[in-house]
């Protein structure tokens, strides 16, 4: 992995991370769904501008547009619906935990179906990252909540369907797009994503209510920056270092985001947070593969 690849790694888990900011301001005014779907439309208007001033990106989303609307019901569409269900009535720990499989799940999927084959460093680190998750997330997870009933079986299903999406949708990538550009599967997929979300955000939208400017604010953002940016650094990674390293990412996104709710929500910063996010990074860096002494080295 070169310091390239880390930066970008690193750029865009604080890109996602916003996400959990982004969600809590608003989701409240726009619902689940509503919000949800407009953060894909708003995404696929953004990734259309590269579309319109590159004919290289239209050339590339029009000889692979079959395997681009996969990679767009799979890594976007499908995904946001399952996890907008799953929200209602399953707090954000355990989604969180439920989204740390995503690497696991890929890595699965790369060496079942691809021959992709994992180092045991790179499962080890995969395990550690995933106990780092559920130690930053064991009070959400064991406390009182009712996250655990029965009647949450269902939506953590929907979670988990949605981690096999995003996973599926790595390795079509990786296999099959490998000679189209990450702006153009980025375009392509979400575009794509899109035109099957529009009709889901007209239904859903909230009419009648008025929505304040911060929560406009949060889904433009969330629309551009951690969705049609962020899709565009997360697929040039998924090209230059493998799904299941790529989507390793999921198990840094939680670090960023206690730190983010510490820092603008106000949310405390307990032991098991620090703990866990030592874990999380030790984890991530046997994952990823990575070499103290060859990056002070380059």
């Amino acid at each position: 992995m070169s310091n390239r690849d880390l930066i970008i790694f690193m750029t865009l888990s604080f890109m996602w991370s916003l996400s959990f900011i982004f969600y809590r301001i608003g989701v409240p005014e726009f619902g689940s769904l509503a919000f949800a779907s407009l953060r894909v439309v708003l995404a696929g208007l953004t990734m259309l501008v590269f579309v319109l001033i590159s004919p290289k990106n239209r050339a590339g989303i029009r000889d692979n547009w079959k395997v681009l609307t996969l990679v767009g019901l799979f890594s976007a569409a499908i995904p946001f619906i399952l996890f907008a269900f799953s929200a209602r009535s399953v707090n954000a720990g355990v989604l969180a935990v439920l989204n740390a499989s995503v690497p696991m799940i890929s890595g699965f999927i790369a060496s079942t179906f691809f021959k992709d084959r994992l180092s045991k460093k790179q499962i080890l680190g995969l395990i550690i990252g995933v106990i780092g998750v559920i130690i930053l997330m064991s009070e959400s997870l064991f406390g009182s909540q009712s996250a655990s009933s029965e009647s949450s079986l269902l939506p953590m299903g929907y979670a988990l369907l949605a981690c096999v999406g995003y996973a599926v949708g790595a390795n079509i990538t990786r296999n099959y797009l490998y000679a189209v550009s990450p702006v153009a599967i980025t375009a392509g997929s979400l575009i794509i994503a899109s035109i099957i979300m529009l009709p889901i955000a007209v239904y859903e939208f909230p009419y009648g209510k008025t929505i304040s400017l911060t929560a406009w604010v949060s889904v433009i953002c969330i629309g551009v920056f951690s969705t049609a940016i962020a899709l565009i650094f997360m697929n040039q990674l998924i090209k230059s270092i493998g799904p299941m390293r790529a989507t390793s990412i999921t198990l840094v996104i939680p670090i960023f985001a206690i730190i983010f709710g510490y820092l603008l929500l106000g949310e405390a910063l307990d032991t098991p947070a620090i703990i866990g996010s030592v874990v999380i990074l030790f984890g991530t860096y046997l994952s990823l593969e990575l070499s103290i002494k060859k990056m002070m080295k380059s």
